[in-house]
């Protein structure tokens, strides 16, 4: 594995001295930045900035070292977020030459770069002239109209602690940030030189072997190490990182003279890190997918893929994942955004994990049923308040989408809202053991009764919810406007009305003409007569007379519709009567939203507490639906669990097995307890909420390795052990009898390996780097998860690589984190190079063995329990048999398996012949050794073709173990020997002779060296092994006498070998008692 040394960063004062000119930035008094609120990770240095730069000039002038310390006190900090929630961050600290890196953050928003900006404390921050509004609006809350000035930075920097700049969207991109930072030239001292080429890389002829930096000359090569520091798949915050980098080359360009060699020392990257939020555990993307943690399916139709438009989501839907056990169980579109950001970002403050889980403790109590019921029924009608509200100013109040009908309205939504936040209040207030539930206490105090009644009500009287429905608009009640009122009285009377117009138009028609005639209103246009339309001519068949004629106004295929003096004079009375009454309509329902947006804070506020209940209400529905129970959080580092399970992998099979867990982490120094305090973030309303606990170190493994047989749920226990501590995190209940979790600051995984085109490297390449990352982040307080590590290159090198990474591990000492392993390298065991001590523990799941059985499948099967101790076994052939692999396959694995486990040579092995094949060469050096012999005087021809026949009789196989040439054996004896006797004759005894029985009899072999001591034939000596011999097995467990259970195949083998070795070795008795002749 290719790892970094370590070196220390050179002092402060070193790596800024030399002479040059400069113009001092701006300054800001600090504090000494030695820590910082952020969970940090050891750091990288980067080859060649590690040495001092030292001059012979004079000392700088007193001005130019007050600028240097100015520089010292620099802190720059770049922040960025997607459009789709997705918040990055990367910032430097000038007196540590320290370039920090985030992993991304999912549905992030303005309070995380909140968050992150007092945590940072930064002098400079940098954002994307992309970024959205509410994020330059937190960062400058003065500064609303201009953005930035000419040369992008605010243009009033007293009224901030900090200076903005809005930087060019192009300095934020994701691949010139991933070039500058490849172009740091991140090497190391002393590590082997490998030169990593793809097509691209330009390689010289000469390198100087001298230069640490040669190694991983190429771009490609440069990624790699690069990787393994740092995720590099963070693309937003690399993207920062890269604004970063480019600031800091703009700084020296304007303070320093080209080619000023001075300016190398000055903000200089000298190590990279990574960072988490405080109060938050560190997780990234290969601990997400190993665990399942959260799982995306695309839509089945293509058409339905991709990414979610504006207001609606995509065709994609969460999965199989632990999220998803809780996903549907949340009603509200708050509350599973909510609840999806509980799963992407664990907390590590005990006191909101401990609120979360009492709050389910309450909700599940048995008198509370009820309560839960009603609460889930309130939440299923509410919506998002903040979606309406921004409807409401944009003046849209007809819904979010007219094909939903009525119930997605506006005014209905608020009102249901108003009425079922207002019944949520009520039913907490009845929930049994709640009184002083954060959650119910925060309903109280946000909710103003009063008002949310009051916004009902003016919704109440004035929208007319049933006409509403029917008109599919929204309508304005009776007696709201007196003017409105009449006008819609007035519309109501019209039907009568055109009625008598229309009776006095028809008495003007001809009656011979037979056309009935209407009256009617169109909206905009007004009244006009209808009227039969005449096939021949294409007009209406009766147009007015000449002293009142009628315009004709537009015709269909039946009717022709016209205006006369008498709809003329409607028009002028009566008007757009509809439009007056749309018009006014629309003037009071935009005052109604006016009032309405009053309360706007308090729908918003009221939204959001409701979206925190949802989440809550849909974990504890999720634990009564899943059987989970309440874990304990501790700040001791332990992992104790009692009958622990998967909770996606039970809902597979139809048992499963519950297994215990106990591991033990580093009990670290004094000085760490303030430093877990620190990122609890518990301050004095978290010691209120819980009692003070009192630390003391527990005794067990630091580092339990799992051996044992494949398929036997090795990486099942190691992930389910995983997810338990993520979910108690999570401040969910959890699958398993009883849990104790100490805090866990990381939790680190090399289980899945996330391969792609696009990457130019190998799977075992990348579970380099999920290593290297795991050891570079891990602390005392971290669980890393390490299944079959090695796996992916030659076993040797596999194996010294997975006992270099935990014996690491293990020397840690009191900084040990928790680690849970599984491998199948028992070499290491084996050969004592991982030896036994206190902090390693070895486990392995059970299994049954049955040899005798005769179906493959009943010969192992699985128990699925956890027991300590180490199997010796991976039962690797048995698996492959039972996925169908060629039994001869199998058969030779098996040989080949127990012979390297004795430490034989495969190769010289591998390279003996079978007996058949092995008695034909014989007998083909005996006859190339004859002919070798004879002296050749005459008739060479003769000799030559008497050679030849003996060759082609050697094919005959009709006799295929006859030997070549007669071998004299003495007369076949009828000696009873005894079973003990014959077992002193195994060629280990040099005072006994060698003995081989097949059948009964018994053949003497003595001299043979491939049935003596160390021979491949060794299992067959000094016993009866007709059955192996039958099945052409070296298994010393099928060297026994039985053979008439055989198949036919196997019976004709066995009477061959019988028919071998009487033609070949001398009969010596009968064995006593045989019944197998």
């Amino acid at each position: 594995m290719l790892s970094g040394s370590r070196y220390t960063s050179v002092s402060s004062t070193e790596s800024l001295q030399g002479q040059g000119r400069r113009r001092a930035p701006p300054s800001r008094q600090h504090a000494t930045r030695s820590e910082h609120p952020v969970s940090a990770a050891p750091s990288r240095t980067l080859a060649g900035d590690a040495r001092s730069v030292a001059t012979t000039e004079q000392a700088p002038p007193p001005e130019e070292l007050e600028a240097d310390l100015d520089n010292l006190d620099e802190v720059i900090m770049a922040v960025n977020l997607s459009d789709r929630g997705t918040v990055g961050c990367a910032y430097y600290v000038a007196r540590e030459e320290k370039l920090y890196f985030m992993e991304d953050l999912k549905l992030g928003g303005a309070d995380i770069v909140d968050q992150l900006k007092l945590f940072i404390d930064p002098t400079v921050v940098l954002v994307s002239s992309k970024c959205d509004d509410e994020i330059i609006n937190r960062l400058d809350p003065e500064l609303r109209n201009q953005r930035a000035s000419i040369d992008g930075r605010s243009t009033d920097q007293t009224r901030l602690p900090y200076l903005l700049e809005c930087r060019p969207g192009a300095e934020f991109g994701y691949d010139s940030a991933r070039n500058k930072l490849v172009n740091l030239r991140i090497g190391q001292h002393g590590g082997p030189r490998v030169t990593f080429v793809v097509p691209g890389d330009i390689i010289t002829d000469q390198g100087d072997y001298n230069n640490p930096d040669v190694g991983f000359a190429g771009r490609q090569g440069q990624l790699l190490r690069l990787s393994g520091w740092i995720n590099i798949e963070s693309r937003i915050t690399v993207g920062c990182a890269g604004a970063v980098l480019s600031y800091l080359q703009r700084r020296k360009a304007t303070a320093y003279l080209p080619l000023d060699q001075a300016s190398s020392a000055v903000f200089r990257v000298a190590t990279v890190e990574m960072f988490s939020l405080s109060g938050s555990m560190f997780i990234n993307a290969d601990t997400l997918l190993s665990l399942q943690i959260t799982s995306t399916e695309s839509h089945p139709n293509a058409q339905n893929q991709g990414p979610p438009g504006k207001g609606w989501s995509s065709g994609a839907k969460e999965g199989l994942s632990v999220y998803g056990l809780f996903h549907h169980l949340a009603k509200t579109t708050q509350g599973r955004a909510l609840l999806r950001q509980y799963f992407l970002r664990p907390s590590l403050n005990i006191a909101v994990i401990n609120e979360r889980l009492q709050t389910i403790s309450v909700l599940l109590r048995p008198d509370n049923t009820s309560c839960l019921d009603q609460l889930v029924e309130s939440l299923s009608k509410i919506k998002n308040m903040h979606l309406l509200t921004i409807n409401l100013r944009k003046g849209i109040s007809s819904g979010l989408n007219r094909n939903r009908g009525v119930s997605s309205l506006v005014w209905p939504s608020i009102r249901n809202f108003v009425f079922h936040a207002l019944r949520i209040t009520d039913t907490l207030a009845e929930l049994q053991g709640g009184d002083r539930l954060a959650i119910r206490l925060k309903i109280v105090d946000k909710f103003d009764r009063k008002e949310l009644a009051a916004v009902g009500k003016l919704i109440s009287d004035v929208v007319d919810f049933e006409a509403s429905k029917d008109q599919r608009r929204t309508v304005v009640q009776a007696g709201v406007d007196d003017e409105l009122d009449e006008a819609k009285r007035t519309y109501d009377g019209i039907e009568d009305l055109l009625s008598q117009v229309a009776g006095h138009v028809a008495e003007q028609v001809p009656a011979e003409l037979e056309s009935s005639v209407n009256v009617i209103f169109f909206p905009q246009i007004g009244f006009l007569i209808s009227i039969r339309v005449d096939d021949a001519t294409g007009r209406g068949v009766y147009e007015g007379t000449d002293e009142n004629p009628w315009e004709k106004m537009f015709a269909t295929e039946q009717n022709a519709y016209y205006k006369n003096s008498n709809m003329t004079e409607m028009d002028q009375y009566f008007g757009d009567i509809y439009g007056r009454i749309c018009d006014k309509e629309i003037e009071i329902v935009q005052a109604l939203g006016e009032r309405v947006l009053e309360y706007e804070e308090l729908l918003n506020l009221a939204s959001d507490v409701c979206g925190e209940l949802d989440s809550l209400v849909a974990l504890a529905r999720g634990a009564r639906l899943h059987n989970l129970v309440k874990p304990r959080l501790t700040e001791e580092n332990v992992i104790k669990i009692k009958g622990g399970r998967h909770p996606l992998q039970e809902l597979t099979v139809s048992a499963y097995v519950a297994n215990d867990t106990y591991i033990v982490g580093g009990a670290g120094d004094e000085e760490d307890g303030a430093h877990l305090d620190a990122i609890t973030s518990q301050g004095a309303a978290g010691a209120s909420l819980q009692p003070v606990q009192e630390r003391h170190s527990a005794e067990g493994p630091s580092t339990v390795l799992m051996t044992g047989p494949n398929y036997s749920g090795k990486s099942v226990y190691l992930k389910q052990v995983a997810i338990i501590v993520y979910m108690a995190h999570i401040g969910s209940y959890v699958p398993a009898e009883a849990a104790r979790i100490g805090l866990t600051d990381k939790i680190l995984t090399r289980i899945a390996t996330r391969e792609s085109v696009s990457r130019v490297q190998s799977a075992f390449m990348i579970d380099l780097q999920q290593i290297s990352i795991a050891l570079s982040l891990a602390t005392r307080r971290s669980l890393l998860v390490i299944d079959e590590f090695g796996k992916g290159t030659e076993s040797y090198d596999g194996a010294g690589l997975a006992t270099g990474v935990f014996e690491h591990l293990l020397r840690q000492g009191a900084e040990s984190p928790k680690v849970l392993g599984a491998t199948h390298f028992h070499e290491i065991f084996e050969s004592g190079f991982l030896p036994a001590r206190p902090g390693l523990g070895f486990a392995h799941m059970e299994v049954k063995v049955d040899k005798a059985a005769s179906s493959v499948d009943d010969q192992i099967t699985y128990l699925y329990n956890y027991r300590p101790e180490r199997s010796s076994s991976s039962f690797g052939t048995s698996c492959a048999a039972m996925n169908g692999i060629d039994p001869e396959i199998i058969t030779r694995s098996e040989e080949l398996i127990m012979l390297a486990a004795k430490g034989e040579n495969l190769v010289e092995i591998c390279a003996e012949l079978p007996a058949a094949e092995l008695a034909e060469l014989q007998d083909a050096e005996n006859l190339a050794r004859d002919f070798l012999e004879t002296d050749i005087h005459d008739q060479p021809r003769k000799i030559l073709d008497d050679l030849m026949t003996v060759a082609s009789s050697s094919l005959d196989w009709t006799m295929p173990f006859e030997p070549k040439h007669k071998v004299e054996l003495d007369p076949p004896k009828e000696d009873i020997i005894s079973l003990d006797y014959l077992s002193k004759c195994d060629g280990s005894n040099p005072d006994y002779p060698t003995y081989v029985a097949i059948k009964g009899t018994v053949f003497e072999v003595t001299g043979n060296q491939a049935y003596g001591q160390g021979g491949s034939y060794k299992v067959f000596a000094g016993r009866d092994a007709s059955r192996a011999l039958a099945q052409s097995s070296l298994k010393a467990e099928e060297c026994r006498p039985e053979w008439d259970d055989l198949s036919n195949e196997h019976k004709k083998v066995l009477d061959d070998w019988y028919t071998f070795f009487s033609k070949r070795y001398n009969i010596r008795g009968k064995v006593e008692g045989a019944t197998n002749m």
